[in-house]
């Protein structure tokens, strides 16, 4: 694969129908063999955790009469159960799902067959989800369920404090964080604040900068001093909670709902999570669009989707999967039945959703689902090791921020240099 395949395209090999056509790909498939019976789908982690996507193989099986065999492997060894099953060139999985960011990698190896959605299967997600999932013309995975920051925040305990409403900028952030800060609640945390690189993308992109320009080349060390810079002000004025690096999803959501966070920069299930708990209803979570970084809200796009093998032998199927686990009912499924964001903005329209979301919250998510941004770009877990190794001692303040950011853009340079890429 070329360098202008880490560029998504607009556009769509897709049918106007939908219906399969053989395609040049590059891959195994010609999309025209026989519908199987059955197909076998990894699946990240356990569907205890994942009810969503068990509500929607249950709804593709009654619907279509084609079996799903559950494969539940570990998130942390999906990556590498695939790419050991794919450089065997091996047929035991037809179809999964996993993050957007592994897709670059994937399509390069040659390891996934063009999905062939078509343009109006497309057109229900924003240009910028389409921009993940498609290269040079071709759809290599459909949208299943989306993950991106919102502004949660403890109404009762501003009131408390006397903060009545919540900030609107980084500034704000470190002016009002100091009112907010009390007793055993800090005034903000994050989420993503296990996951660094996440971290330093949510805010990168509220920084206005990005990991790379268009022609490859990193190039985020001059808006990545603006993210260091706020980070390291939460942290010397004490407005973040101490280990904050180490901080998952569970251990930031659990600590808002705890009450010693006053506001957090969260996914957006902890919304749901969070009013289904002890002590908390809508009089009390409050929700805001994202604090504006210098340049935008903009908020970091985590999607799941799902994706086919390119070694699969019953790839039709494969396919059809695929796409009934992202149409607008299944993503309003996945919504209802798990607190997942849709990644469809007509869903939250849906009667049944209003219905059960409280309407200042669907508002904040569909704003963040318009404003998310993301890349997609080659040799992802290299780069984002380079990233992490420098970042995290500099978030704690064991390294100067410059030197760190600097570092980490020479290494990637690097790499990037060495494998043909720039």
């Amino acid at each position: 694969m070329g360098t202008t395949a880490l560029a998504g395209c607009g556009g769509n090999a897709g049918t106007s129908g939908g219906n399969e056509t053989a395609n040049s790909g590059g891959t195994t498939g010609t999309g025209s063999e026989s519908m199987a019976d059955s197909i076998v789908f990894y699946n990240a982690g356990s569907l205890k955790y994942d009810p969503g996507t068990e509500a929607n193989i249950e709804r593709f099986e009654e619907e279509t009469g084609i079996s799903v065999e559950v494969n539940e492997v570990p998130w942390e060894n999906l990556k590498t159960s695939l790419t050991t099953i794919w450089r065997n060139q091996d047929q035991t999985v037809d179809a999964f799902n996993g993050p957007t960011w592994w897709l670059a990698d994937f399509v390069a190896s040659d390891w996934l067959e063009p999905l062939e959605l078509s343009d109006s299967h497309m057109s229900n997600y924003n240009q910028h989800l389409q921009d993940l999932v498609t290269f040079e013309g071709k759809t290599y995975m459909a949208p299943e369920f989306g993950k991106w920051g919102t502004y949660l925040y403890d109404k009762v305990h501003f009131e408390k404090q006397g903060v009545s409403e919540p900030p609107q900028t980084w500034d704000e952030v470190v002016s009002k964080g100091k009112q907010l800060d009390a007793g055993n609640t800090s005034a903000f945390g994050f989420t993503w604040a296990n996951k660094d690189v996440f971290t330093f993308k949510q805010f990168l992109y509220q920084a206005g900068g990005q990991l790379f320009n268009d022609s490859n080349e990193p190039a985020f060390v001059d808006a990545g001093m603006d993210v260091m810079d706020f980070l390291t002000e939460l942290r010397t004025e004490g407005l973040i909670p101490g280990g904050i690096s180490n901080m998952g999803e569970g251990g930031a959501g659990d600590t808002f709902i705890a009450g010693q966070l006053a506001s957090v920069e969260s996914w957006t299930p902890l919304a749901a999570r969070t009013l289904d708990s002890d002590g908390w209803d809508t009089d009390r979570l409050g929700s805001a669009k994202p604090p504006a970084g210098p340049d935008s809200r903009a908020t970091f796009q985590e999607s799941d989707g799902i994706g086919v093998s390119a070694f699969s032998k019953r790839k039709s199927a494969a396919k059809k999967f695929a796409r009934f686990m992202t149409t607008p009912a299944s993503s309003k499924t996945n919504m209802k039945v798990e607190g997942n964001p849709a990644v469809i903005p007509s869903v939250y329209d849906e009667p049944e959703i209003q219905e059960q979301y409280p309407s200042w919250l669907l508002e904040d998510m569909k704003f963040n689902l318009e404003h998310a941004k993301s890349e997609t770009y080659l040799a992802q877990p290299q780069v984002d090791d380079y990233l992490s190794e420098q970042i995290t001692p500099a978030f704690l303040g064991d390294k100067d921020p410059k030197e760190a950011l600097e570092t980490a853009q020479s290494n990637i340079e690097r790499l990037y240099t060495d494998i043909g890429l720039i």
